[in-house]
Parts: C-alpha cells; structure tokens; sequence
C-alpha cells in the first residue's frame, strides 16, 4: 500500500513516522531540502508526482488547503483523501475532492495516540496507522476536536511543566520530577476514568491533609485551563 502525505510539516511528519511502519510513503513538501532521508519515504514537491498513492492524507494549513483542493482532487481521483485540516468542512471540500474524509490528531500520533473521524468510516482507511480511533458523531463534534485533541498537548504540557517547576522547587531532581509527572498525569487519566471525579478525591484526599489542601488552591487553575481549551475551539470557526 502507498500512501501521499500532502503536507510535510509538524503534523505531516507526525503522520508519515507512524504509517511509515505498515506502508509505503510519498510525502509531499513544497520544500525538498529541508528533508532528510528515510527508508520508505520518498519525497515529492509537486502533488502530481504523488498519482500513484491508495490514500491521501492531507495536513496542510487551512489556506493553503484551500489553494489545492483542485489539484488534489484531479490527481486522488476516486480515491479516498483524509483532510486533517482545521475548519475547512466536507461540503466545501466535495466541490473539488471526489472522496473527501475528515479526521483530527495531534503530534503524539507519531508514536501511537488517537484519531477523531468524522463520519466514522474514515477510520476504515487509516487502518495501517496505529492508534486509537474516537468516531464523532457530527462534523461539528470533529471540529471541536481541533482544540480538544489536537492543541490540548501544548496546553496540558504547560501543566506539566509547572508540576515539573514546582518540584524542583521543593528539591526534587529535574528526572525524578518528569518520572513522578509522568506517572502522575497517566495515574489521573486513568483513575479519573475509572472512577470519575469526586471518587478519585475521596480515595486519595484525607481530611486536613495535603490533598485538601492543594484542592483548596486549585480552582483558579481550572478555570483559566477550560477557558483556553473554548477559546482554541473557538478559533476554528475564525479558519
């Protein structure tokens, strides 16, 4: 199987270090010497030279996909092109793609992570990726996880590195402090779907004790993390 990655930037690469495992790459970038060399990606410059793919994964800016909808269209023909573009929707890009698909990720997916669809059959023609699938009910829902998955890494990573700060500050090593964060924020994803909310506090908090406490001074912290994520979710409208 050959697969065209119309947009080799951040997420692009991202995408081509996963499916690189399981297929054959044709990675599209307009400039060909900021690549490097890897065994089973070949670079292109022109999407023309990218014909011969079964799938097309588009990562490309928002006005620049929208520059190249035609050209896409002409040279995918009938086959299947995942847009993982912010904003631009299915009804515009019908115009020109035969066979458009929606979906949505973040850099993680270099390693493994999770890819939004939308409709969910997208997910049928990213089978050689290794992720996990979210299926979105309404375009609507994929478009929200622009922010929701695919910027929330930056902002979590702040947190991250604030726990990392602040246990330097009370004298913890810098790799004992990315250890401890690592298993922290892992241990919270998964108590907190386990058990939700208010029972992962009371197995962990006491009365009076230093759970209670950092409780006590963290509802700032939320309510600055939930405006950022509505207002990165907002921005797509803006696209």
């Amino acid at each position: 199987m050959k697969i065209a990655v119309v947009g080799a930037g951040n997420l692009g690469m991202a995408l081509i270090r996963n499916a690189m495992r399981n297929a054959e790459i044709i990675a599209v970038r307009r400039r060909k010497e900021k690549t490097q060399e890897m065994e089973g990606v070949e670079f292109v410059t022109d999407i023309e030279e990218a014909g011969e793919a079964n799938i097309f994964l588009v990562a490309l800016k928002p006005r620049v996909f929208r520059s190249h909808l035609e050209t896409i269209g002409d040279v995918a023909k009938s086959k299947p092109v995942i847009s993982f573009v912010a904003g631009v929707r299915l009804e515009e890009i019908l115009k020109h793609i035969e066979n458009p698909f929606r979906a949505m990720t973040n850099l993680g997916i270099e390693e493994k992570g999770a890819i939004a669809c939308y409709p969910p059959e997208t997910a049928e023609h990213l089978r050689f990726l290794e992720a996990e699938f979210i299926y979105c009910e309404t375009e609507n829902e994929l478009d929200a996880m622009t922010s929701y998955l695919g910027s929330s890494p930056a902002l979590i990573s702040k947190l991250f590195h604030a726990f990392v700060i602040s246990a330097l500050h009370q004298g913890i090593s810098y790799d004992n402090a990315l250890k401890a964060g690592m298993h922290a924020f892992q241990s919270a994803a998964y108590l907190y779907s386990k058990y939700g909310l208010e029972e992962t506090i009371r197995k962990i908090a006491t009365p009076g004790g230093t759970t209670a406490e950092g409780l006590r001074e963290i509802s700032g912290i939320e309510k600055g993390f939930m405006e950022s994520l509505i207002a990165a979710s907002r921005r797509v409208d803006e696209l």
